[in-house]
């Protein structure tokens, strides 16, 4: 099955523009009273027959709808954008196709990357969420430091933030995998000393990924992967 995307739901139409309507009447061919299928990103399916392509939108009557119900618990990653933008880019398309509720790119004291093209980010989620055939586009919000600790205070069952100054205890050990949880990655230079403390000190636990130091799009796809498949 190929997904589609739109958010120009109205009644039994839809309406299928941009990039996605490009793939769909020129690079897969499709022709009118064809049948596809469509999400809006909400964790809807449509099943849709096309009606009309036009020179800048295809439209469609929709025929059917399916709704999957999001992937639990609910498992976020703060992680700090990295100054290769090609490395978060990365990050964002494979954590979304393992099942990433939300993503926070957290501007610390040490993060050198301070802007981000979150239109282009948003692109890579939607094409990551089509290609692994879920429903769900992950949630992604550029935030401070100190606005994430304050903003996800009660949000979140488990709270953890990694960091190399070897921590005690591993993720591994520490995660109840039936309930929500997020997880805090600093950039390059990892968390200073306080930021390490003020999360300590708003509920979070420190923890390890592991003996090798990771790099930073990597530790937080180990740390996502060891929380939504714990028993692997």
């Amino acid at each position: 099955m190929f997904l589609f995307y739109t958010e120009q739901i109205s009644d039994n139409t839809l309406v299928i523009t941009g990039d996605e309507h490009l793939h769909c009447s020129t690079v897969l061919r499709k022709k009118p009273a064809d049948i596809i299928s469509v999400t809006d990103g909400n964790g809807y399916i449509y099943t849709s027959q096309i009606t009309v392509i036009a020179k800048s939108k295809t439209e469609c009557q929709i025929l059917d709808s399916t709704y999957q119900n999001p992937i639990i618990p609910e498992i976020s990653i703060a992680i700090s954008p990295t100054k290769n933008i090609s490395r978060l880019e990365w990050f964002l398309e494979k954590s979304t196709e393992i099942g990433i509720s939300s993503i926070y790119l957290v501007m610390t004291k040490r993060t050198e990357r301070k802007t981000v093209n979150l239109q282009r980010l948003e692109k890579i989620l939607i094409s990551a969420m089509k290609q692994s055939l879920q429903t769900h586009i992950p949630k992604i919000k550029i935030v401070s430091f100190k606005e994430l600790l304050k903003s996800v205070q009660n949000q979140y069952d488990q709270k953890y933030i990694a960091h190399c100054d070897k921590p005690e205890m591993s993720l591994k050990t520490l995660y109840n995998s039936d309930s929500s949880a997020i997880l805090l990655i600093g950039p390059e230079g990892d968390f200073t000393k306080d930021e390490v403390n003020s999360a300590l000190e708003h509920g979070y636990q420190e923890v390890s990924l592991g003996n090798m130091r990771l790099r930073t799009e990597t530790a937080g796809l180990a740390g996502l992967f060891y929380m939504r498949y714990p028993k692997i």
